[in-house]
């Protein structure tokens, strides 16, 4: 009987004791998204002067100008001066990046031609 006994509890332990392989479950395809990034125009001004080293302005701002400023989109008071030189002084629309060309006059030509 003990032998039976034996046999039987092999064959339910056996029975038991039966794996099934499970199959991993596939991973989801994840494809990248490309970034879209909206670029702003910048809008700048940058004044080329003739002299070189005429001093320019723009009198509505704070911020001191230097070559390539950047502004909000608007209207601004540009001021072009240097000693011996007649000044220049305009409004500018500025709407995009702007290169403005200013060529001073200068005081003894106009007193030569006079």
């Amino acid at each position: 009987m003990k032998k039976l006994s034996l046999a039987c509890a092999l064959v339910i332990l056996a029975g038991c004791s039966s794996t099934t392989e499970v199959s991993p479950e596939p991973e989801p395809i994840v494809e990248p998204v490309a970034e879209v990034v909206e670029e702003v125009p910048v809008i700048s001004l940058t004044v080329v002067t003739t002299p070189d080293d005429a001093r320019v302005r723009i009198m509505n701002i704070k911020p001191v100008y230097e070559d390539g400023i950047e502004l909000d989109e608007g209207k601004y008071d540009i001021e072009v001066t240097k000693p011996g030189y007649l000044t220049y002084r305009k409004w500018v629309v500025v709407d995009k990046k702007t290169i403005l060309t200013i060529e001073l006059d200068s005081i003894e030509s106009i007193q030569a031609a006079q």
